[in-house]
């Protein structure tokens, strides 16, 4: 069977249920409750997935973090598409300035709320009811459908990175990153590189501050420096269609680096961490060696200038041709759909999709239900309507994509 209609076989009602039975497990990892962390919904995952005939793996990416990994496979050979969605979810913070239980999956006006009800537990349910209807609609199609069910994308992605790490991408040509984008087709990924600094003083009593080396003027002209970097940059690469400006962030300033301050004391040290957002036509070395030159600078004109750096962590960005197979097959599904032209977009953030891109040259779009800014909010929700929309948009491109519909 061939030309069977396999939108026909989403159960509207089965995917509802699913993103609510994941909103009420809370899932945001602490590394001193594992009640709360993801193994409890990738178990209850592995189980259901089981019950829908797939082949299930769970594969630990650490202690009690495991990824589930599902596949369905075709008659005959074929590409391999990759479905990826991740289990975590950030912390609802003070749950008593919720309007809505962070964890009660109540729907209100043809919404679901709850903390990962847009972020991203709706388009994982997404991606498990589009190849659910695939396999159930018995249609003969080539190839092989993944579902890569990670943890910690929140985090430091170690749950992609062990993914990658054990070969489970080895054959995968293509894949949807299941993220909330308003359904837009995103085909560029912001990169990021995290760094943190130390500058180095020496302690002194507030009123004879010349006795000792105060890091929080090196501080300041070190932000400064970077502030300049960064006007720079924009100024040289000016303003991405898709992902807006480079940025070269600030976002923790301590003095002293660990420890208590006291007004009275110059500190010791003096501690900041960046959060680099990068877009094409920037390169991760250049930018890191333009920074240690800051240093020299700084060290040239300031004898008591002294800073080490650590890069903790390098997030490519990254680009799709819009004549990716991937691309032309949602594009396709899309209009299909909608009657309507879709909307092409870059994320803002990484996502887990930043490491098959860079590591594994797997070409990657980025699509899902929930508005752009409501993830990481109080009262995070996802709007039905959009839920089942996205859901077979997932199955159309599937098929188009598996069948070289583009």
């Amino acid at each position: 069977m061939t030309d069977v209609d396999v939108l026909k076989f989403i159960d509207e009602d089965e995917l509802i249920s699913l993103t609510r039975e994941l909103v009420k497990i809370p899932s945001v990892y602490d590394p001193e409750r594992e009640d709360d962390n993801e193994e409890k919904v990738a178990m209850f995952l592995k189980g259901r997935l089981l019950e829908m005939g797939f082949e299930v793996y769970a594969d630990e990416a650490a202690p009690h973090r495991p990824n589930i990994i599902a596949v369905l496979k075709g008659n005959r050979p074929g590409k391999t598409i990759l479905l990826e969605g991740h289990t975590d979810v950030v912390t609802p913070g003070n749950v008593k300035e919720w309007k809505y239980d962070p964890f009660g999956a109540e729907i209100v006006d043809g919404k679901i709320y709850g903390r990962g009800a847009c972020d991203t537990k709706n388009n994982l349910a997404s991606a498990i009811i589009a190849a659910k209807a695939v396999k159930d609609s018995g249609i003969d199609f080539p190839g092989k459908i993944i579902l890569c069910i990670p943890v910690d994308e929140e985090g430091m992605m170690i749950g992609i990175k062990h993914f990658i790490k054990q070969g489970w991408a080895d054959d995968v040509d293509a894949a949807i990153i299941c993220e909330p984008e308003d359904n837009n087709l995103c085909v560029e990924i912001k990169g990021a590189i995290r760094i943190v600094i130390k500058v180095k003083g020496k302690m002194a009593h507030g009123a004879m501050p010349l006795s000792g080396i105060n890091p929080n003027l090196r501080m300041a002209r070190l932000i400064l420096k970077l502030y300049e970097l960064e006007q720079s940059e924009i100024k040289r690469l000016g303003y991405n269609e898709y992902l807006g400006y480079p940025s070269i962030t600030p976002t923790i300033v301590m003095s002293p680096a660990n420890g208590k301050g006291q007004l009275n004391v110059v500190p010791e040290d003096s501690f900041i961490a960046l959060d680099i957002r990068t877009v094409p036509g920037q390169e991760d070395d250049i930018l890191i060696s333009q920074i240690e030159n800051i240093f020299k600078e700084l060290k040239a004109a300031d004898e008591h200038f002294d800073a080490d750096m650590e890069v903790i962590e390098r997030r490519p960005c990254t680009y799709t041709d819009k004549n990716e197979p991937i691309v032309k097959a949602m594009d396709r599904a899309y209009r299909e759909l909608t009657g309507k032209e879709p909307v092409y977009n870059g994320v803002p953030g990484a996502t887990d999709g930043t490491f098959l891109w860079a590591w594994k040259n797997i070409p990657v779009i980025v699509t899902g239900s929930g508005k752009r800014e409501v993830p990481h909010q109080r009262d995070e929700y996802v709007e039905i309507e959009q839920l089942i929309e996205t859901t077979k948009l997932y199955t159309k491109t599937i098929i188009n994509y598996l069948f070289d519909r583009g």
